[in-house]
């Protein structure tokens, strides 16, 4: 009896996943090896290394295991075989849903990084063809001389704002007036969508492309955001430009408003030139995400500022080996990240327990204040006074909205803190974001109301 042998199975075949994009090389790393940047088709963020990406780089169209693995090798300037090839393609880069085998379908979905105190629930406000044009505009205010002027003409706006103005008056004056009132919100609301057509114009200037701009919820709070994941593709000076965008044009808001006041004595133009500077100044500390975190995460190379947190903690233990997230940062970048940790867990920790002291109180003051509206909301609605009753619900949702807020900031700190304490590492996805109808990657929050 003659046996036939099997034939040769046929070699393994890998494809880079559909909708995955290569951002590049990230300039100005605090890292001490090279990191490269690819987003996936949800808008997610991953940071790889070069043996890595030579991988998915490669994988642009369907390649046996031993194809791939010989470009791979020829570019990366070192000898990869198929076994060693295979390995990474199952261990690390299929599971993150950057390549797969054609035909065969995900296992799993692929993980997404949840950040502390990140959008959800997001939605387009303007396209990234709008948001394009837009910028290419306006991106003309960031040149120097236009800068300087602008800073120049702010401080002239607030010593004549100071020297001969009455802010409670013009306050009193708002609170006092619905329709004043109701102007103020939208006037505020039009200023953050300003601050993001800043980091856009910043973004455009340097030489890369802006996203969408959308909206979703910060907690419970409404927020305005941008995508300008492509800003990972210019030099750290440039993303810090585009981190600090929208607080320049907030800037011009802000001059605006008080050429406006200047001009008419409008209390209200003079209250939106001050809560507009409040609000610019609150994107500075560096304790959570918005404006101030992503310059100091820019200035620091290291773009997962908050991933790092329990590495550094488990590796200022004495007597322990400091730990490989830790090891992977240049002196520089790591002493930055390690003052940072040092800060914000104290920061994060006091925010715990005063919430969790005031939490009682917030609840019962906001539910009296919240009775006492819905009177008034019966009453308004029962001799046909439909202002003031819009104006009763107003105030019911904002006294709700801290109320709300602050449950789930006790929650998602109390959580974080569990996490850290048991050690759990993040895997090397720097930034969810997974919008909406458009899919972005990096997003810089600049105002939430």
């Amino acid at each position: 009896m003659t046996m036939t042998a099997a034939p040769p199975s046929a070699p393994q075949r890998w494809q880079r996943a559909s909708g995955v994009q290569l951002l590049g090389i990230v300039n100005g790393s605090g890292l001490n090896h090279s990191t490269y940047l690819v987003r996936r088709a949800d808008g997610q963020v991953v940071q790889l290394t070069e043996l890595l990406h030579s991988i998915v780089r490669e994988a642009a169209k369907p390649l046996p295991s031993d194809e791939l693995a010989r470009r791979v090798s020829s570019n990366f300037g070192r000898e990869l075989d198929v076994e060693g090839l295979t390995l990474l393609a199952e261990a690390k880069l299929e599971p993150l849903g950057l390549i797969e085998r054609p035909g065969k379908s995900p296992a799993a979905p692929p993980p997404s990084a949840a950040p502390l105190l990140a959008l959800t629930v997001k939605a387009t406000v303007l396209r990234a063809a709008q948001v394009e044009r837009i910028a290419s505009l306006l991106s003309k205010l960031y040149a120097p001389p236009v800068v300087v002027l602008a800073c120049l003409a702010l401080i002239a706006l607030d010593a004549r704002l100071f020297l001969g103005t009455d802010v409670l008056e013009a306050l009193s004056s708002v609170l006092l007036t619905p329709t004043l009132l109701l102007l103020f919100f939208a006037l505020v609301t039009a200023g953050g969508l300003v601050h993001e057509m800043g980091h856009a114009a910043a973004c455009r200037y340097g030489g890369a492309t802006p996203g969408v701009i959308g909206v979703g919820l910060y907690l419970v709070f409404p927020a305005f955001f941008t995508d300008v994941t492509d800003s990972y593709r210019l030099s750290r000076g440039g993303r810090i430009r585009t981190d600090l965008g929208g607080l320049y044009f907030h800037l011009w808001w802000v001059l605006c408003a008080g050429a406006g006041y200047l001009l008419t004595g409008s209390p209200l133009l003079l209250l939106l030139a001050i809560v507009t500077q409040l609000q610019m100044a609150q994107q500075l500390p560096p304790t959570i995400r918005l404006d101030g975190y992503f310059v100091l995460s820019d200035i620091a190379g290291v773009p997962d500022l908050f991933a790092r947190v329990a590495p550094v903690l488990r590796s200022l233990i004495p007597g322990r080996q400091a730990d490989a997230r830790v090891r992977e940062l240049r002196p520089a970048a790591r002493r930055i990240v390690t003052a940072w940790v040092l800060a914000v867990v104290p920061f994060l920790a006091g925010v715990l327990v005063w919430l969790a002291l005031s939490l009682p109180t917030i609840l019962t003051e906001t539910a009296t204040a919240i009775v006492a509206h819905v009177s008034r909301l019966s009453v308004s609605l029962a001799l046909g006074q439909p202002l003031d009753a819009i104006m009763s619900l107003l105030a019911m949702t904002l006294l709700a909205l801290p109320a709300v807020g602050s449950l789930l900031i006790l929650a998602r700190l109390a959580t974080s803190i569990i996490h850290v304490a048991a050690g759990r590492m993040a895997p090397p996805i720097i930034r969810y974001k997974p919008r909406h109808a458009a899919t972005p990657g990096r997003f810089r929050l600049g105002y939430h109301f």
